[in-house]
């Protein structure tokens, strides 16, 4: 945990965990490409950089909009986890939310990535995925949540 002078220098991102009617989770297989986090990995909690000023859910919203061209509804925070220099991580304050897919699955877009797909819970452990996406899928599979600080 890193003291609040810390924290404002410390990049900020949003992701969130959206589920779909059938239970399944929207997965993103992350570009692969030079200076992109875990390229090639997928990830069960996309989403992005906070802009400055911008409030947390209003980042959520548009990082979805943007990537997926989605609507969501039942937005709500998970957990926030802080990582600094010293941790194997890359240093940030990374906020996730849950959220339901609104927009029907056959209109979900892949503008960022190399592609999208649904997926069971059980079978996202197979993925290679994005270890800060596997804590946060974690969280939301056991039910544990955060107040998001």
């Amino acid at each position: 945990m890193t003291d609040s002078s810390e924290n404002e220098s410390l990049p900020v991102f949003v992701g969130a965990i959206v589920s779909d009617a059938a239970g399944r989770i929207l997965c993103q297989l992350r570009d692969n490409k030079p200076g992109i986090q875990y390229p090639g990995y997928w990830t069960c909690s996309p989403g992005g950089h906070v802009e400055p000023g911008e409030p947390l859910t209003e980042a959520i919203l548009r990082e979805l909009h943007e990537e997926f061209e989605i609507e969501v509804d039942r937005l709500a925070p998970l957990t926030t986890l802080r990582y600094t220099e010293t941790d194997t991580e890359p240093p940030g304050v990374y906020n996730a939310f849950t959220a339901r897919l609104c927009t029907p699955v056959s209109e979900v877009q892949c503008n960022e990535g190399q592609k999208v797909d649904f997926f069971h819970p059980d079978a996202i452990r197979n993925l290679n995925v994005h270890p800060i996406s596997l804590r946060f899928l974690d969280l939301f599979l056991t039910g544990k949540t955060e107040a998001l600080s």
